[in-house]
């Protein structure tokens, strides 16, 4: 791609990314429970979120790769595992559909009447059209509506933190750790969620001008600005109405009580819908960047990386499209494409953990010279703590899965193996 990101296109793009209109439906549930001491569970998944990701700041700030995940795997800890990253990229295409199922069902609720299959997958439409244009035109979106987004939210939390009701920070109150420890750090597992993703900005260092520079300091940025908007959130979510009308419901149910019918409405398409257009917008790059970079490198048929004149992965964007819409049409759960990938996922976190382990060995030189070198004591420990979080929620997610999705898991997590061996051996 010829264009170049900045340090601001990146921020936002990042930011857009992070920040999905799931915070708006996750923080209810999270209420649920852990009562008023939300905001305080956000407040911890988002700090041990940044924690997870460190491995990775640390790792762009000394070498630049394609593909992120893929790159640094491949990297550090063997190319032999370039299929199964390459398939596992591939399949999380599948998550690009939650952000569209969830736009309909919003169009749905708020535009009784229309016909929102049909509006949803123009809008889907368009942002991928828009993505055909370039990285450039992808930004411009994201540097439109991310900063719109975080307006809607600061500005509805500040409304919400001056109607605080009474006793809601009294830390000796039942309703404030209802569900005791237990219930609280559920809920900091189930927000740790809305955090996912600011390590994807990794995918962008060929895009971006100057990486090992620009993008840890846009991964540390995002994460301070996600952190600040999801505490607020957190906190405005039990600030006004009693837990038991706040509680399993969404941000809606509270806006609706602070805010007159004009700015309500302006909440929701600035808050919750432009929190999913800005996921969808990034998401289509998001998730083409780390699959092409194996395809790149023979893991996948080269044609579904063919390029047009503006540099956009052509054939990879209409896929997803297709893949984006089909929620849509077949009416899937989102919770159900949720956990289609999720052993996948646990596994390319363990092979990461295992590759931020080799990075100093591997790139010794590159490491040694990197602005955020450190001692390697010091490295080690952010690597195990970085892996005790990692096993912690990896394990807390894969209980909550259903035999019937457990199964499915492990069948694509052995056909994805199996493909990556069978491929790596005919290579060799």
């Amino acid at each position: 791609m010829e264009s170049k990101l900045d340090l601001k296109q990146l921020i936002w793009i990042g930011t857009g990314h992070v920040i999905g209109a799931g915070v708006v439906s996750i923080v209810g549930s999270a209420l649920a429970v852990t009562g008023n001491s939300v905001w305080l569970a956000f407040l911890v998944a988002c700090i041990l979120s940044f924690i997870r990701i460190l491995p990775v700041v640390l790792f762009c700030s000394a070498v630049e790769v394609e593909g992120g995940r893929y790159g640094i795997i491949t990297r550090c800890t063997g190319q032999q595992y370039g299929g199964l990253i390459t398939l596992s990229s591939l399949l999380n295409w599948s998550r690009r559909g939650t952000a569209v199922l969830a736009l309909c069902r919003y169009i749905a609720d708020f535009l009784p009447g229309a016909d929102s299959e049909n509006i949803t997958i123009m809008i889907w439409a368009f942002f991928c059209v828009a993505n055909l244009f370039g990285l450039d035109v992808m930004s411009r979106i994201q540097s439109l509506a991310t900063p719109l987004l975080l307006v809607a939210l600061g500005g509805f939390s500040v409304i919400c933190i001056l109607n605080t009701r009474q006793g809601y920070l009294d830390f000796s109150s039942a309703e404030m750790f209802t569900g005791g420890q237990a219930g609280f750090f559920t809920a900091v597992v189930l927000l740790s969620y809305s955090c996912d993703g600011i390590a994807s900005m990794a995918n962008y260092a060929t895009q971006t001008k100057n990486p090992t520079r620009t993008i840890p300091v846009a991964m540390m940025i995002v994460s301070l600005i996600t952190t600040v908007i999801y505490v607020a959130v957190g906190y405005a979510s039990g600030a006004v109405l009693p837990l038991a009308e706040s509680a399993g419901k969404t941000l809606a149910v509270t806006a609706n009580a602070v805010l007159s019918p004009v700015l309500y409405n302006m909440f929701i398409l600035f808050g919750p819908v432009f929190a999913l257009l800005t996921t969808m917008n990034a998401g289509i790059m998001d998730s083409a960047l780390p699959a092409m970079a194996g395809v790149k490198e023979g893991w996948l048929p080269a044609w579904l990386a063919k390029q047009n004149k503006r540099g956009a992965y052509y054939v990879a964007i209409g896929i997803i499209f297709i893949i984006g819409a089909f929620p849509v049409i077949s009416g899937i759960s989102v919770a159900q494409i949720a956990s289609i990938t999720m052993a996948l996922g646990a596994l390319s976190a363990i092979l990461l953990i295992i590759s931020a382990a080799n990075f100093p060995f591997v790139f010794k030189e590159e490491w040694e010279k990197s602005w955020l070198h450190i001692p390697l004591p010091f490295y080690y420990i952010i690597v195990f703590v970085c892996a005790v979080i990692e096993l912690f929620v990896v394990i807390k997610a894969l209980r909550e899965l259903s035999v019937n999705m457990i199964i499915l898991n492990i069948i694509l997590l052995v056909i994805c193996a199996t493909y990556g061996i069978i491929k790596m051996k005919k290579a060799a």
